[in-house]
Protein backbone atom coordinates (compact mmCIF):
# COMPACT_ATOMS: atom_id res chain seq x y z
CA UNK A 1 0.00 0.00 0.00
CA UNK A 2 1.30 3.32 -0.76
CA UNK A 3 1.77 6.53 1.61
CA UNK A 4 -0.71 8.35 -0.04
CA UNK A 5 -3.44 6.17 0.64
CA UNK A 6 -2.33 5.27 4.45
CA UNK A 7 -2.07 9.18 5.32
CA UNK A 8 -5.91 9.54 6.70
CA UNK A 9 -5.55 6.40 8.67
CA UNK A 10 -4.68 7.78 12.02
CA UNK A 11 -8.09 8.99 14.08
CA UNK A 12 -7.53 10.93 17.70
CA UNK A 13 -10.79 9.37 19.00
CA UNK A 14 -9.63 9.61 23.09
CA UNK A 15 -8.10 13.03 25.17
CA UNK A 16 -7.05 13.55 28.28
CA UNK A 17 -5.60 15.68 30.70
CA UNK A 18 -3.66 16.71 34.32
CA UNK A 19 -2.10 20.02 34.29
CA UNK A 20 -1.84 23.15 36.79
CA UNK A 21 -4.96 25.28 34.74
CA UNK A 22 -7.42 22.10 34.89
CA UNK A 23 -7.73 18.40 35.78
CA UNK A 24 -9.98 17.36 33.02
CA UNK A 25 -10.41 18.50 29.47
CA UNK A 26 -12.74 20.74 30.34
CA UNK A 27 -11.40 22.46 32.72
CA UNK A 28 -8.47 22.16 30.89
CA UNK A 29 -10.19 24.03 27.65
CA UNK A 30 -11.78 26.19 29.93
CA UNK A 31 -8.52 27.65 31.28
CA UNK A 32 -7.03 28.02 28.40
CA UNK A 33 -10.23 30.44 26.69
CA UNK A 34 -10.14 32.14 29.90
CA UNK A 35 -6.41 33.05 29.96
CA UNK A 36 -5.71 31.59 33.23
CA UNK A 37 -2.16 31.42 34.26
CA UNK A 38 -1.25 29.46 37.51
CA UNK A 39 2.07 30.91 38.85
CA UNK A 40 3.22 30.14 42.51
CA UNK A 41 6.13 29.75 44.61
CA UNK A 42 8.22 26.29 45.07
CA UNK A 43 6.75 24.31 47.67
CA UNK A 44 10.12 23.88 49.70
CA UNK A 45 12.67 27.09 50.99
CA UNK A 46 14.74 27.81 47.98
CA UNK A 47 16.46 31.52 49.72
CA UNK A 48 15.56 33.14 46.11
CA UNK A 49 12.29 34.91 46.17
CA UNK A 50 10.20 35.68 42.88
CA UNK A 51 10.80 32.86 41.43
CA UNK A 52 7.85 30.49 40.28
CA UNK A 53 6.59 27.41 39.72
CA UNK A 54 3.37 26.27 37.69
CA UNK A 55 2.22 23.29 40.42
CA UNK A 56 -0.95 21.28 39.96
CA UNK A 57 -3.09 21.73 43.17
CA UNK A 58 -6.05 19.52 44.95
CA UNK A 59 -5.04 16.25 42.52
CA UNK A 60 -6.03 13.12 44.04
CA UNK A 61 -4.89 10.01 43.10
CA UNK A 62 -7.41 8.36 45.07
CA UNK A 63 -10.25 10.37 42.40
CA UNK A 64 -8.10 7.80 39.52
CA UNK A 65 -6.61 4.81 40.69
CA UNK A 66 -6.46 2.06 43.47
CA UNK A 67 -5.00 2.81 46.71
CA UNK A 68 -2.62 -0.12 46.17
CA UNK A 69 -1.76 1.43 42.70
CA UNK A 70 -1.05 4.62 44.15
CA UNK A 71 1.47 3.61 46.56
CA UNK A 72 3.45 1.26 43.88
CA UNK A 73 3.81 4.47 42.09
CA UNK A 74 4.85 7.75 41.46
CA UNK A 75 3.11 11.09 40.74
CA UNK A 76 4.82 11.37 36.97
CA UNK A 77 2.72 7.76 36.60
CA UNK A 78 -0.43 9.18 38.37
CA UNK A 79 -0.36 11.88 36.52
CA UNK A 80 -0.23 9.71 33.12
CA UNK A 81 -2.80 7.34 34.28
CA UNK A 82 -5.45 10.31 35.10
CA UNK A 83 -5.16 11.20 31.89
CA UNK A 84 -5.48 7.90 29.77
CA UNK A 85 -8.40 6.82 32.09
CA UNK A 86 -9.74 10.48 30.52
CA UNK A 87 -8.83 9.14 26.95
CA UNK A 88 -9.99 5.73 26.86
CA UNK A 89 -13.40 7.15 28.65
CA UNK A 90 -13.83 9.71 26.08
CA UNK A 91 -12.55 7.37 22.99
CA UNK A 92 -15.83 5.24 24.01
CA UNK A 93 -13.75 1.96 23.64
CA UNK A 94 -15.22 -0.54 25.99
CA UNK A 95 -12.77 -3.47 25.22
CA UNK A 96 -9.54 -3.47 23.68
CA UNK A 97 -8.00 -5.99 21.74
CA UNK A 98 -5.26 -6.68 24.10
CA UNK A 99 -2.57 -7.74 21.57
CA UNK A 100 -3.26 -5.14 18.70
CA UNK A 101 -3.41 -2.10 21.73
CA UNK A 102 -0.16 -0.20 22.17
CA UNK A 103 0.72 1.94 25.34
CA UNK A 104 3.33 4.17 23.86
CA UNK A 105 4.40 7.05 27.35
CA UNK A 106 6.99 9.85 26.95
CA UNK A 107 8.60 11.32 29.79
CA UNK A 108 11.80 13.82 29.80
CA UNK A 109 12.59 13.13 33.44
CA UNK A 110 10.35 10.57 35.29
CA UNK A 111 10.63 10.20 38.87
CA UNK A 112 12.87 12.50 39.67
CA UNK A 113 10.94 14.03 42.55
CA UNK A 114 11.03 10.43 43.69
CA UNK A 115 14.43 10.37 43.68
CA UNK A 116 14.90 13.55 45.48
CA UNK A 117 12.66 12.37 47.96
CA UNK A 118 14.51 9.28 48.94
CA UNK A 119 18.00 11.02 49.30
CA UNK A 120 16.52 13.49 51.97
CA UNK A 121 15.39 10.17 53.55
CA UNK A 122 18.53 8.51 53.09
CA UNK A 123 21.16 11.39 54.33
CA UNK A 124 18.48 12.34 57.31
CA UNK A 125 17.23 8.84 58.51
CA UNK A 126 19.76 6.22 56.76
CA UNK A 127 19.19 3.33 54.70
CA UNK A 128 16.47 1.45 56.84
CA UNK A 129 14.09 4.60 55.39
CA UNK A 130 14.07 3.69 52.25
CA UNK A 131 11.07 3.01 50.33
CA UNK A 132 11.14 -0.66 49.18
CA UNK A 133 9.20 0.23 45.56
CA UNK A 134 12.07 3.01 45.16
CA UNK A 135 13.46 1.00 42.07
CA UNK A 136 10.04 0.32 40.71
CA UNK A 137 8.51 3.27 41.26
CA UNK A 138 11.63 5.34 39.41
CA UNK A 139 11.37 3.15 36.44
CA UNK A 140 10.99 5.75 33.02
CA UNK A 141 8.37 2.60 31.91
CA UNK A 142 5.88 2.66 35.08
CA UNK A 143 3.56 4.74 33.08
CA UNK A 144 3.48 3.09 30.24
CA UNK A 145 3.07 -0.29 32.18
CA UNK A 146 0.41 0.72 34.86
CA UNK A 147 -2.03 1.66 31.77
CA UNK A 148 -1.99 -1.30 29.90
CA UNK A 149 -2.43 -3.42 33.76
CA UNK A 150 -5.23 -1.16 34.10
CA UNK A 151 -6.69 -2.26 30.54
CA UNK A 152 -5.42 -5.70 30.65
CA UNK A 153 -3.29 -4.77 27.21
CA UNK A 154 -0.29 -7.10 26.17
CA UNK A 155 0.59 -5.42 23.23
CA UNK A 156 3.94 -3.14 22.69
CA UNK A 157 4.71 -1.47 25.33
CA UNK A 158 7.35 1.34 25.00
CA UNK A 159 8.40 4.57 26.67
CA UNK A 160 10.22 7.51 24.86
CA UNK A 161 12.71 9.68 26.75
CA UNK A 162 13.66 12.51 23.98
CA UNK A 163 13.45 15.83 26.45
CA UNK A 164 10.56 18.02 25.65
CA UNK A 165 9.68 16.35 22.52
CA UNK A 166 9.05 12.89 24.54
CA UNK A 167 4.97 13.04 23.39
CA UNK A 168 5.42 14.19 20.24
CA UNK A 169 7.96 10.92 19.38
CA UNK A 170 5.06 8.83 21.49
CA UNK A 171 2.28 9.48 19.32
CA UNK A 172 4.33 9.16 16.26
CA UNK A 173 5.62 6.17 16.73
CA UNK A 174 2.00 5.15 17.50
CA UNK A 175 0.56 6.56 14.28
CA UNK A 176 3.71 4.54 12.26
CA UNK A 177 2.82 1.44 14.29
CA UNK A 178 -0.89 1.93 13.45
CA UNK A 179 -0.05 2.41 9.40
CA UNK A 180 2.23 -0.49 9.37
CA UNK A 181 -1.15 -2.44 10.29
CA UNK A 182 1.12 -3.63 13.13
CA UNK A 183 -1.70 -2.21 15.69
CA UNK A 184 -5.09 -1.08 15.71
CA UNK A 185 -5.34 0.94 19.07
CA UNK A 186 -2.66 2.96 20.97
CA UNK A 187 -2.82 5.05 24.09
CA UNK A 188 -0.01 7.13 23.75
CA UNK A 189 1.28 10.48 25.30
CA UNK A 190 3.74 12.04 27.82
CA UNK A 191 3.90 12.71 31.35
CA UNK A 192 6.28 14.43 34.03
CA UNK A 193 6.54 15.76 37.54
CA UNK A 194 9.61 17.38 37.56
CA UNK A 195 8.57 19.15 40.97
CA UNK A 196 11.89 18.70 42.56
CA UNK A 197 14.70 21.07 44.29
CA UNK A 198 17.26 18.57 41.80
CA UNK A 199 15.54 20.23 39.21
CA UNK A 200 15.27 23.43 40.35
CA UNK A 201 18.04 24.39 41.73
CA UNK A 202 19.81 22.81 38.22
CA UNK A 203 17.78 25.07 36.41
CA UNK A 204 18.36 28.13 38.52
CA UNK A 205 22.48 27.45 38.28
CA UNK A 206 22.06 26.79 34.51
CA UNK A 207 20.11 30.44 34.22
CA UNK A 208 17.35 28.97 32.94
CA UNK A 209 15.05 31.70 34.70
CA UNK A 210 15.29 34.85 36.31
CA UNK A 211 14.08 36.21 39.84
CA UNK A 212 10.13 38.31 38.38
CA UNK A 213 8.68 40.13 40.66
CA UNK A 214 5.29 39.43 38.97
CA UNK A 215 4.70 35.95 38.72
CA UNK A 216 2.35 36.21 35.81
CA UNK A 217 5.68 37.87 34.01
CA UNK A 218 7.23 34.58 34.58
CA UNK A 219 7.15 33.06 31.21
CA UNK A 220 6.00 34.82 28.12
CA UNK A 221 7.26 33.18 24.73
CA UNK A 222 8.03 35.72 21.82
CA UNK A 223 7.62 38.72 24.50
CA UNK A 224 11.36 41.14 24.64
CA UNK A 225 11.29 41.15 28.16
CA UNK A 226 11.23 37.52 28.43
CA UNK A 227 12.39 35.55 31.55
CA UNK A 228 12.91 32.36 30.59
CA UNK A 229 11.40 29.32 31.96
CA UNK A 230 8.64 28.50 34.27
CA UNK A 231 8.84 24.81 35.37
CA UNK A 232 5.54 22.88 35.12
CA UNK A 233 4.36 19.54 35.73
CA UNK A 234 1.56 16.82 34.47
CA UNK A 235 0.18 14.76 31.45
CA UNK A 236 -1.36 14.59 28.02
CA UNK A 237 -2.74 11.40 26.36
CA UNK A 238 -4.77 10.15 23.72
CA UNK A 239 -6.14 7.57 22.46
CA UNK A 240 -4.94 7.00 18.27
CA UNK A 241 -6.72 4.01 16.20
CA UNK A 242 -7.27 3.22 12.81
CA UNK A 243 -9.80 5.68 11.17
CA UNK A 244 -11.86 2.72 9.43
CA UNK A 245 -12.05 1.26 12.76
CA UNK A 246 -12.92 4.64 14.33
CA UNK A 247 -15.80 5.28 11.84
CA UNK A 248 -17.49 1.88 11.94
CA UNK A 249 -17.90 2.01 15.53
CA UNK A 250 -19.32 4.87 15.35
CA UNK A 251 -16.57 6.70 17.50
CA UNK A 252 -16.50 10.75 17.68
CA UNK A 253 -12.55 11.80 15.50
CA UNK A 254 -11.52 14.92 17.35
CA UNK A 255 -9.23 15.22 14.56
CA UNK A 256 -6.48 13.12 12.26
CA UNK A 257 -2.92 12.71 13.07
CA UNK A 258 -1.46 13.25 9.62
CA UNK A 259 2.24 13.91 9.43
CA UNK A 260 5.38 13.16 11.99
CA UNK A 261 9.08 13.89 11.65
CA UNK A 262 12.15 13.87 14.32
CA UNK A 263 15.60 14.63 14.18
CA UNK A 264 18.27 16.26 16.27
CA UNK A 265 19.94 19.57 15.82
CA UNK A 266 23.49 17.69 16.30
CA UNK A 267 24.45 20.97 17.81
CA UNK A 268 24.52 21.82 21.88
CA UNK A 269 23.00 19.82 24.72
CA UNK A 270 21.08 22.32 26.11
CA UNK A 271 20.92 25.40 23.71
CA UNK A 272 19.08 24.99 20.06
CA UNK A 273 21.28 26.10 16.37
CA UNK A 274 20.79 29.47 16.82
CA UNK A 275 19.25 29.76 13.12
CA UNK A 276 16.63 26.98 13.94
CA UNK A 277 18.10 25.00 10.56
CA UNK A 278 16.88 21.77 12.25
CA UNK A 279 13.67 23.02 13.44
CA UNK A 280 12.51 24.54 9.81
CA UNK A 281 13.55 21.14 8.89
CA UNK A 282 11.70 18.89 11.09
CA UNK A 283 8.59 21.51 10.69
CA UNK A 284 8.86 20.97 6.56
CA UNK A 285 9.37 16.47 6.58
CA UNK A 286 6.66 17.15 9.26
CA UNK A 287 4.09 18.94 6.69
CA UNK A 288 5.54 16.67 3.74
CA UNK A 289 4.67 13.39 5.80
CA UNK A 290 1.27 14.72 5.80
CA UNK A 291 1.39 14.72 2.04
CA UNK A 292 -1.30 18.30 2.43
CA UNK A 293 -2.71 18.91 -1.54
CA UNK A 294 -1.47 22.54 -0.95
CA UNK A 295 1.75 21.96 1.14
CA UNK A 296 3.18 24.29 3.14
CA UNK A 297 0.27 26.35 2.18
CA UNK A 298 -2.28 24.20 3.58
CA UNK A 299 -1.48 24.85 7.21
CA UNK A 300 -3.84 27.07 9.04
CA UNK A 301 -1.66 27.85 12.19
CA UNK A 302 0.98 26.78 14.53
CA UNK A 303 1.34 25.91 17.76
CA UNK A 304 4.52 26.59 18.85
CA UNK A 305 7.14 24.89 21.14
CA UNK A 306 7.92 28.83 22.55
CA UNK A 307 9.99 28.37 25.75
CA UNK A 308 9.97 32.07 26.43
CA UNK A 309 13.48 31.87 26.94
CA UNK A 310 16.01 34.32 25.02
CA UNK A 311 17.64 31.32 22.80
CA UNK A 312 14.63 29.20 22.14
CA UNK A 313 12.28 31.77 20.70
CA UNK A 314 14.73 33.35 18.65
CA UNK A 315 15.72 29.95 16.83
CA UNK A 316 11.87 28.83 16.41
CA UNK A 317 10.67 32.08 15.14
CA UNK A 318 13.62 32.20 12.59
CA UNK A 319 12.53 28.93 11.38
CA UNK A 320 8.93 30.01 11.34
CA UNK A 321 9.45 32.57 9.28
CA UNK A 322 11.63 31.29 6.26
CA UNK A 323 8.80 28.62 6.53
CA UNK A 324 5.46 31.20 6.47
CA UNK A 325 6.90 34.57 6.57
CA UNK A 326 6.20 35.27 2.76
CA UNK A 327 2.50 34.55 2.99
CA UNK A 328 -0.13 37.52 2.32
CA UNK A 329 -1.94 36.31 5.35
CA UNK A 330 0.31 36.50 8.34
CA UNK A 331 0.14 32.54 9.94
CA UNK A 332 -1.45 32.63 13.09
CA UNK A 333 1.05 31.12 15.95
CA UNK A 334 0.25 31.17 19.92
CA UNK A 335 2.60 29.09 23.10
CA UNK A 336 0.82 27.70 25.56
CA UNK A 337 3.36 27.84 28.24
CA UNK A 338 2.52 30.97 29.81
CA UNK A 339 -0.37 29.54 30.81
CA UNK A 340 0.78 26.23 32.50
CA UNK A 341 4.62 26.77 32.20
CA UNK A 342 7.37 23.85 31.06
CA UNK A 343 6.02 20.74 31.66
CA UNK A 344 8.64 18.77 29.92
CA UNK A 345 7.63 15.30 28.66
CA UNK A 346 3.98 16.13 27.70
CA UNK A 347 5.23 20.02 26.60
CA UNK A 348 4.04 18.55 23.26
CA UNK A 349 0.88 16.50 23.93
CA UNK A 350 -0.50 20.01 26.20
CA UNK A 351 0.52 21.61 23.12
CA UNK A 352 -1.49 19.44 20.53
CA UNK A 353 -4.32 19.72 23.12
CA UNK A 354 -4.42 23.58 23.54
CA UNK A 355 -4.08 23.64 19.27
CA UNK A 356 -7.08 20.83 18.93
CA UNK A 357 -9.36 23.36 21.20
CA UNK A 358 -8.52 25.94 18.39
CA UNK A 359 -9.55 23.92 15.95
CA UNK A 360 -12.85 23.71 18.05
CA UNK A 361 -13.60 27.28 18.40
CA UNK A 362 -12.88 28.58 15.01
CA UNK A 363 -9.59 31.09 16.53
CA UNK A 364 -6.13 30.38 17.78
CA UNK A 365 -6.12 31.03 21.01
CA UNK A 366 -4.18 33.53 22.25
CA UNK A 367 -0.15 33.59 24.31
CA UNK A 368 -0.47 34.45 27.69
CA UNK A 369 1.76 37.08 29.19
CA UNK A 370 1.99 39.77 26.22
CA UNK A 371 -1.08 42.52 25.86
CA UNK A 372 0.32 44.91 23.80
CA UNK A 373 1.85 43.98 20.26
CA UNK A 374 4.98 46.86 20.90
CA UNK A 375 6.23 44.53 23.37
CA UNK A 376 6.55 41.07 20.54
CA UNK A 377 9.92 40.27 19.69
CA UNK A 378 11.37 41.91 16.45
CA UNK A 379 12.03 38.62 15.33
CA UNK A 380 8.45 37.44 15.12
CA UNK A 381 8.67 39.57 11.64
CA UNK A 382 5.74 38.82 9.66
CA UNK A 383 3.90 36.20 11.77
CA UNK A 384 1.03 36.85 13.67
CA UNK A 385 1.78 36.15 16.89
CA UNK A 386 -1.02 36.07 18.91
CA UNK A 387 -1.91 37.82 21.94
CA UNK A 388 -4.42 39.02 24.11
CA UNK A 389 -7.66 38.20 22.64
CA UNK A 390 -7.93 35.11 19.71
CA UNK A 391 -7.26 35.52 16.24
CA UNK A 392 -10.73 33.96 14.99
CA UNK A 393 -10.58 31.98 11.54
CA UNK A 394 -10.66 28.24 10.75
CA UNK A 395 -7.97 25.95 11.50
CA UNK A 396 -8.39 23.01 9.41
CA UNK A 397 -4.45 21.88 9.92
CA UNK A 398 -2.94 22.58 12.00
CA UNK A 399 0.86 22.28 13.03
CA UNK A 400 2.30 21.68 16.85
CA UNK A 401 5.91 22.26 17.72
CA UNK A 402 8.22 20.22 20.42
CA UNK A 403 11.99 20.87 21.21
CA UNK A 404 13.84 19.49 23.54
CA UNK A 405 17.58 19.37 25.27
CA UNK A 406 19.88 17.36 23.49
CA UNK A 407 18.81 18.78 19.68
CA UNK A 408 15.45 16.47 20.14
CA UNK A 409 12.95 18.01 17.59
CA UNK A 410 9.67 16.94 16.41
CA UNK A 411 6.74 18.34 14.73
CA UNK A 412 3.33 16.65 14.43
CA UNK A 413 0.84 17.81 11.47
CA UNK A 414 -3.08 17.66 12.35
CA UNK A 415 -6.21 17.96 10.75
CA UNK A 416 -9.64 17.83 10.96
CA UNK A 417 -11.97 14.83 10.54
Amino acid sequence: MHREEILDNVAITGRGVISSIGHDLQTFNAGLLAGKVVAGPAPWKTGHENIWMSLIENFDALDWMEDRVMRNSARFAHYAIAAAAQAVKDSGIETFDPIRTAVIVGSALGGVDWHAENQALLDDEGPEAISSKFMANSLLNMPAAHIALRFGLHGPQLSIATACASSHDAMGLAARMIESGEIDVAIAGGTDCPVSPLVFFGARNNKMFTPQPDPYKTCRPFNVERFGVMLGEGAGMFVLERAERARKRGAVIHGRLRGYATLADGYHPSSPEPEGRWEQRVMEMAVADAHLPGGIDDVDAVVAHGTGTPVGDIAELSALNRIFGKRTEPLRVMSPKGNFGHPHGPAGALGLLAGMLGMSEGAVLPTAGTHDKRELMPEVGRLHAVIKEPAPGAIDVLQVNAFGFGGQNASLVVSRE
